[in-house]
């Protein structure tokens, strides 16, 4: 369970990063986090937050925004919620 949220997440964040930022070719991996991606800023930060959301059908409390900050984070976190 945790290798799909895991594969999911990372296609999720991938094409909102993609998308924001107009690159294309960007990649994500398992390890990436807002630290190591470039694209992954402040301002995209919204866009991951609402993609996840609405891929996963959740709605996380303001103070759950701080699970959103890396691959593994939002895995850890989504497999808690829908444990």
């Amino acid at each position: 369970m945790a290798d799909d949220i895991e594969t999911r997440l990372i296609g999720i964040v991938q094409s909102t990063l993609r998308e924001q930022s107009g690159d294309g070719a960007l990649a994500v991996s398992a390890d990436d986090s807002m630290e190591t991606v470039a694209a992954w800023d402040s301002l995209s930060f919204m866009s991951v937050f609402e993609a996840v959301n609405a891929a996963f059908e959740i709605e996380p409390d303001f103070d759950d925004a701080v699970h959103y900050t890396s691959i593994a984070a939002l895995r850890d976190y989504l497999e808690g919620v829908r444990a």
